[in-house]
């Protein structure tokens, strides 16, 4: 029972950053484009309705990860948490009445067909203990992204804003890491001294800052793309790697076969989106004191 409560709490995820995704949009269009890391233009986000509602649903999903890494590895976690592009897709289909083209379908197909694969190699995890050198190397993180960021914000080209909406990816993945190596022993409070819990908050911090920035450039569906593969790729590689996450009857080639499906499907609908919408180009000088 514990098992599919964990993959509840994955679709639900999924679920939630999808809306998520297109709520920060609705919110970030409404503002000057970012040409710098001015921490003003993004506190100035969430005086709108619609991106404070999309951020409180990513840590809804930051919970739901939470709970679902408890119980399963995150080479599954990470891949049903790619749905959320789909849903992205279907939202903006629905309600923006744009066309979902032959190409895209055929990318969510192969998405779902990769997950179901993940799904059937998927055995109980539990959080594990780890060296110090992993331990520290995923505390001091948070600042490697940070820095990586800051190197491509001041860039207008289309090439950085995807780099961007990956290293967003990068730092929200990375909860699922910390998700898996904390310890949620009664009694909880303690939990809220460890290093790892404030690296938690740290890489969701730099994740949802860098992820604004992404979005106020492209289209949702491009962005949450381009984040949903690094956030799916890089904890799925730590996992096996550093948290001793291993398949069902060690069925690796299932687990490739699926990843490989999944990160597929996800780049397939990025180029589908790309070549049906330019990107919002970012201002070339942003004179940030005049948020």
């Amino acid at each position: 029972m514990i098992f599919w409560l964990a993959i509840a709490a994955a679709v639900g995820t999924a679920v939630c950053n999808g809306f998520a995704a297109i709520l920060q949009k609705m919110g970030a269009d409404k503002h000057v484009s970012a040409g710098s890391g001015h921490v003003g233009v993004f506190l100035k986000l969430f005086r709108d309705w619609p991106y404070l509602l999309g951020t409180s649903l990513d840590l809804i999903a930051w919970v739901l990860t939470l709970v679902a890494v408890q119980t399963l590895p995150l080479f599954v976690v990470q891949p049903i948490t790619a749905l959320s592009v789909v849903i992205t897709v279907w939202v903006e289909r629905v309600f923006f009445k744009r066309r979902i083209t032959r190409g895209m379908m055929a990318a969510v197909g192969v998405i779902l067909l990769g997950l179901a694969l993940l799904a059937s190699s998927a055995v109980p995890e539990s959080n594990v203990q780890t060296s110090q050198t992993v331990q520290m190397a995923i505390i001091l993180s948070p600042l490697l992204i940070l820095a990586g960021g800051l190197m491509f914000i001041r860039n207008t080209k289309h090439y950085a804003t995807i780099v961007l909406g990956g290293l967003s990816g990068a730092a929200f993945g990375a909860t699922a890491i910390v998700g898996r190596m904390l310890d949620f022993s009664p009694p909880f409070w303690n939990m809220v001294y460890q290093p790892l819990f404030l690296s938690l908050i740290a890489y969701g911090a730099v994740g949802i800052w860098l992820f604004a920035i992404a979005l106020q450039r492209h289209h949702a569906t491009i962005v949450n793309a381009a984040m949903i593969s690094t956030e799916t790729v890089i904890p799925t590689i730590v996992g096996i790697l550093a948290l001793g996450d291993r398949p069902a009857g060690g069925a690796w080639e299932v687990v490739i076969a699926g990843i490989g499906l999944t990160v597929a499907g996800t780049l397939l609908i990025t180029r589908d989106q790309t070549r049906r919408k330019k990107p919002r180009p970012a201002p070339q000088t942003v004179e940030e004191a005049a948020y």
